[in-house]
């Protein structure tokens, strides 16, 4: 687990497995084999990053 992981698990609970989904796609991204697949795989990090700012910009508007 992350340090950056762990402060959001904590200071933000309702965000925890959003941020877990985004920290997991940044990993995927050491684990491509093609440059097709490093294509599919950074856009799906980058989708997973936008949900986690969108999700704390909810939970923080609050």
């Amino acid at each position: 687990m992350t340090s950056p992981l762990l402060r959001v698990r904590l200071l933000l609970p309702e965000l925890a497995d959003t941020a877990q989904h985004a920290v997991q796609a940044a990993y995927d991204l050491r684990a491509v084999n093609s440059p097709a697949a490093l294509q599919e795989t950074r856009e799906r990090a980058i989708a997973t990053a936008d949900d986690l700012v969108a999700a704390a910009g909810t939970a923080l508007a609050v």
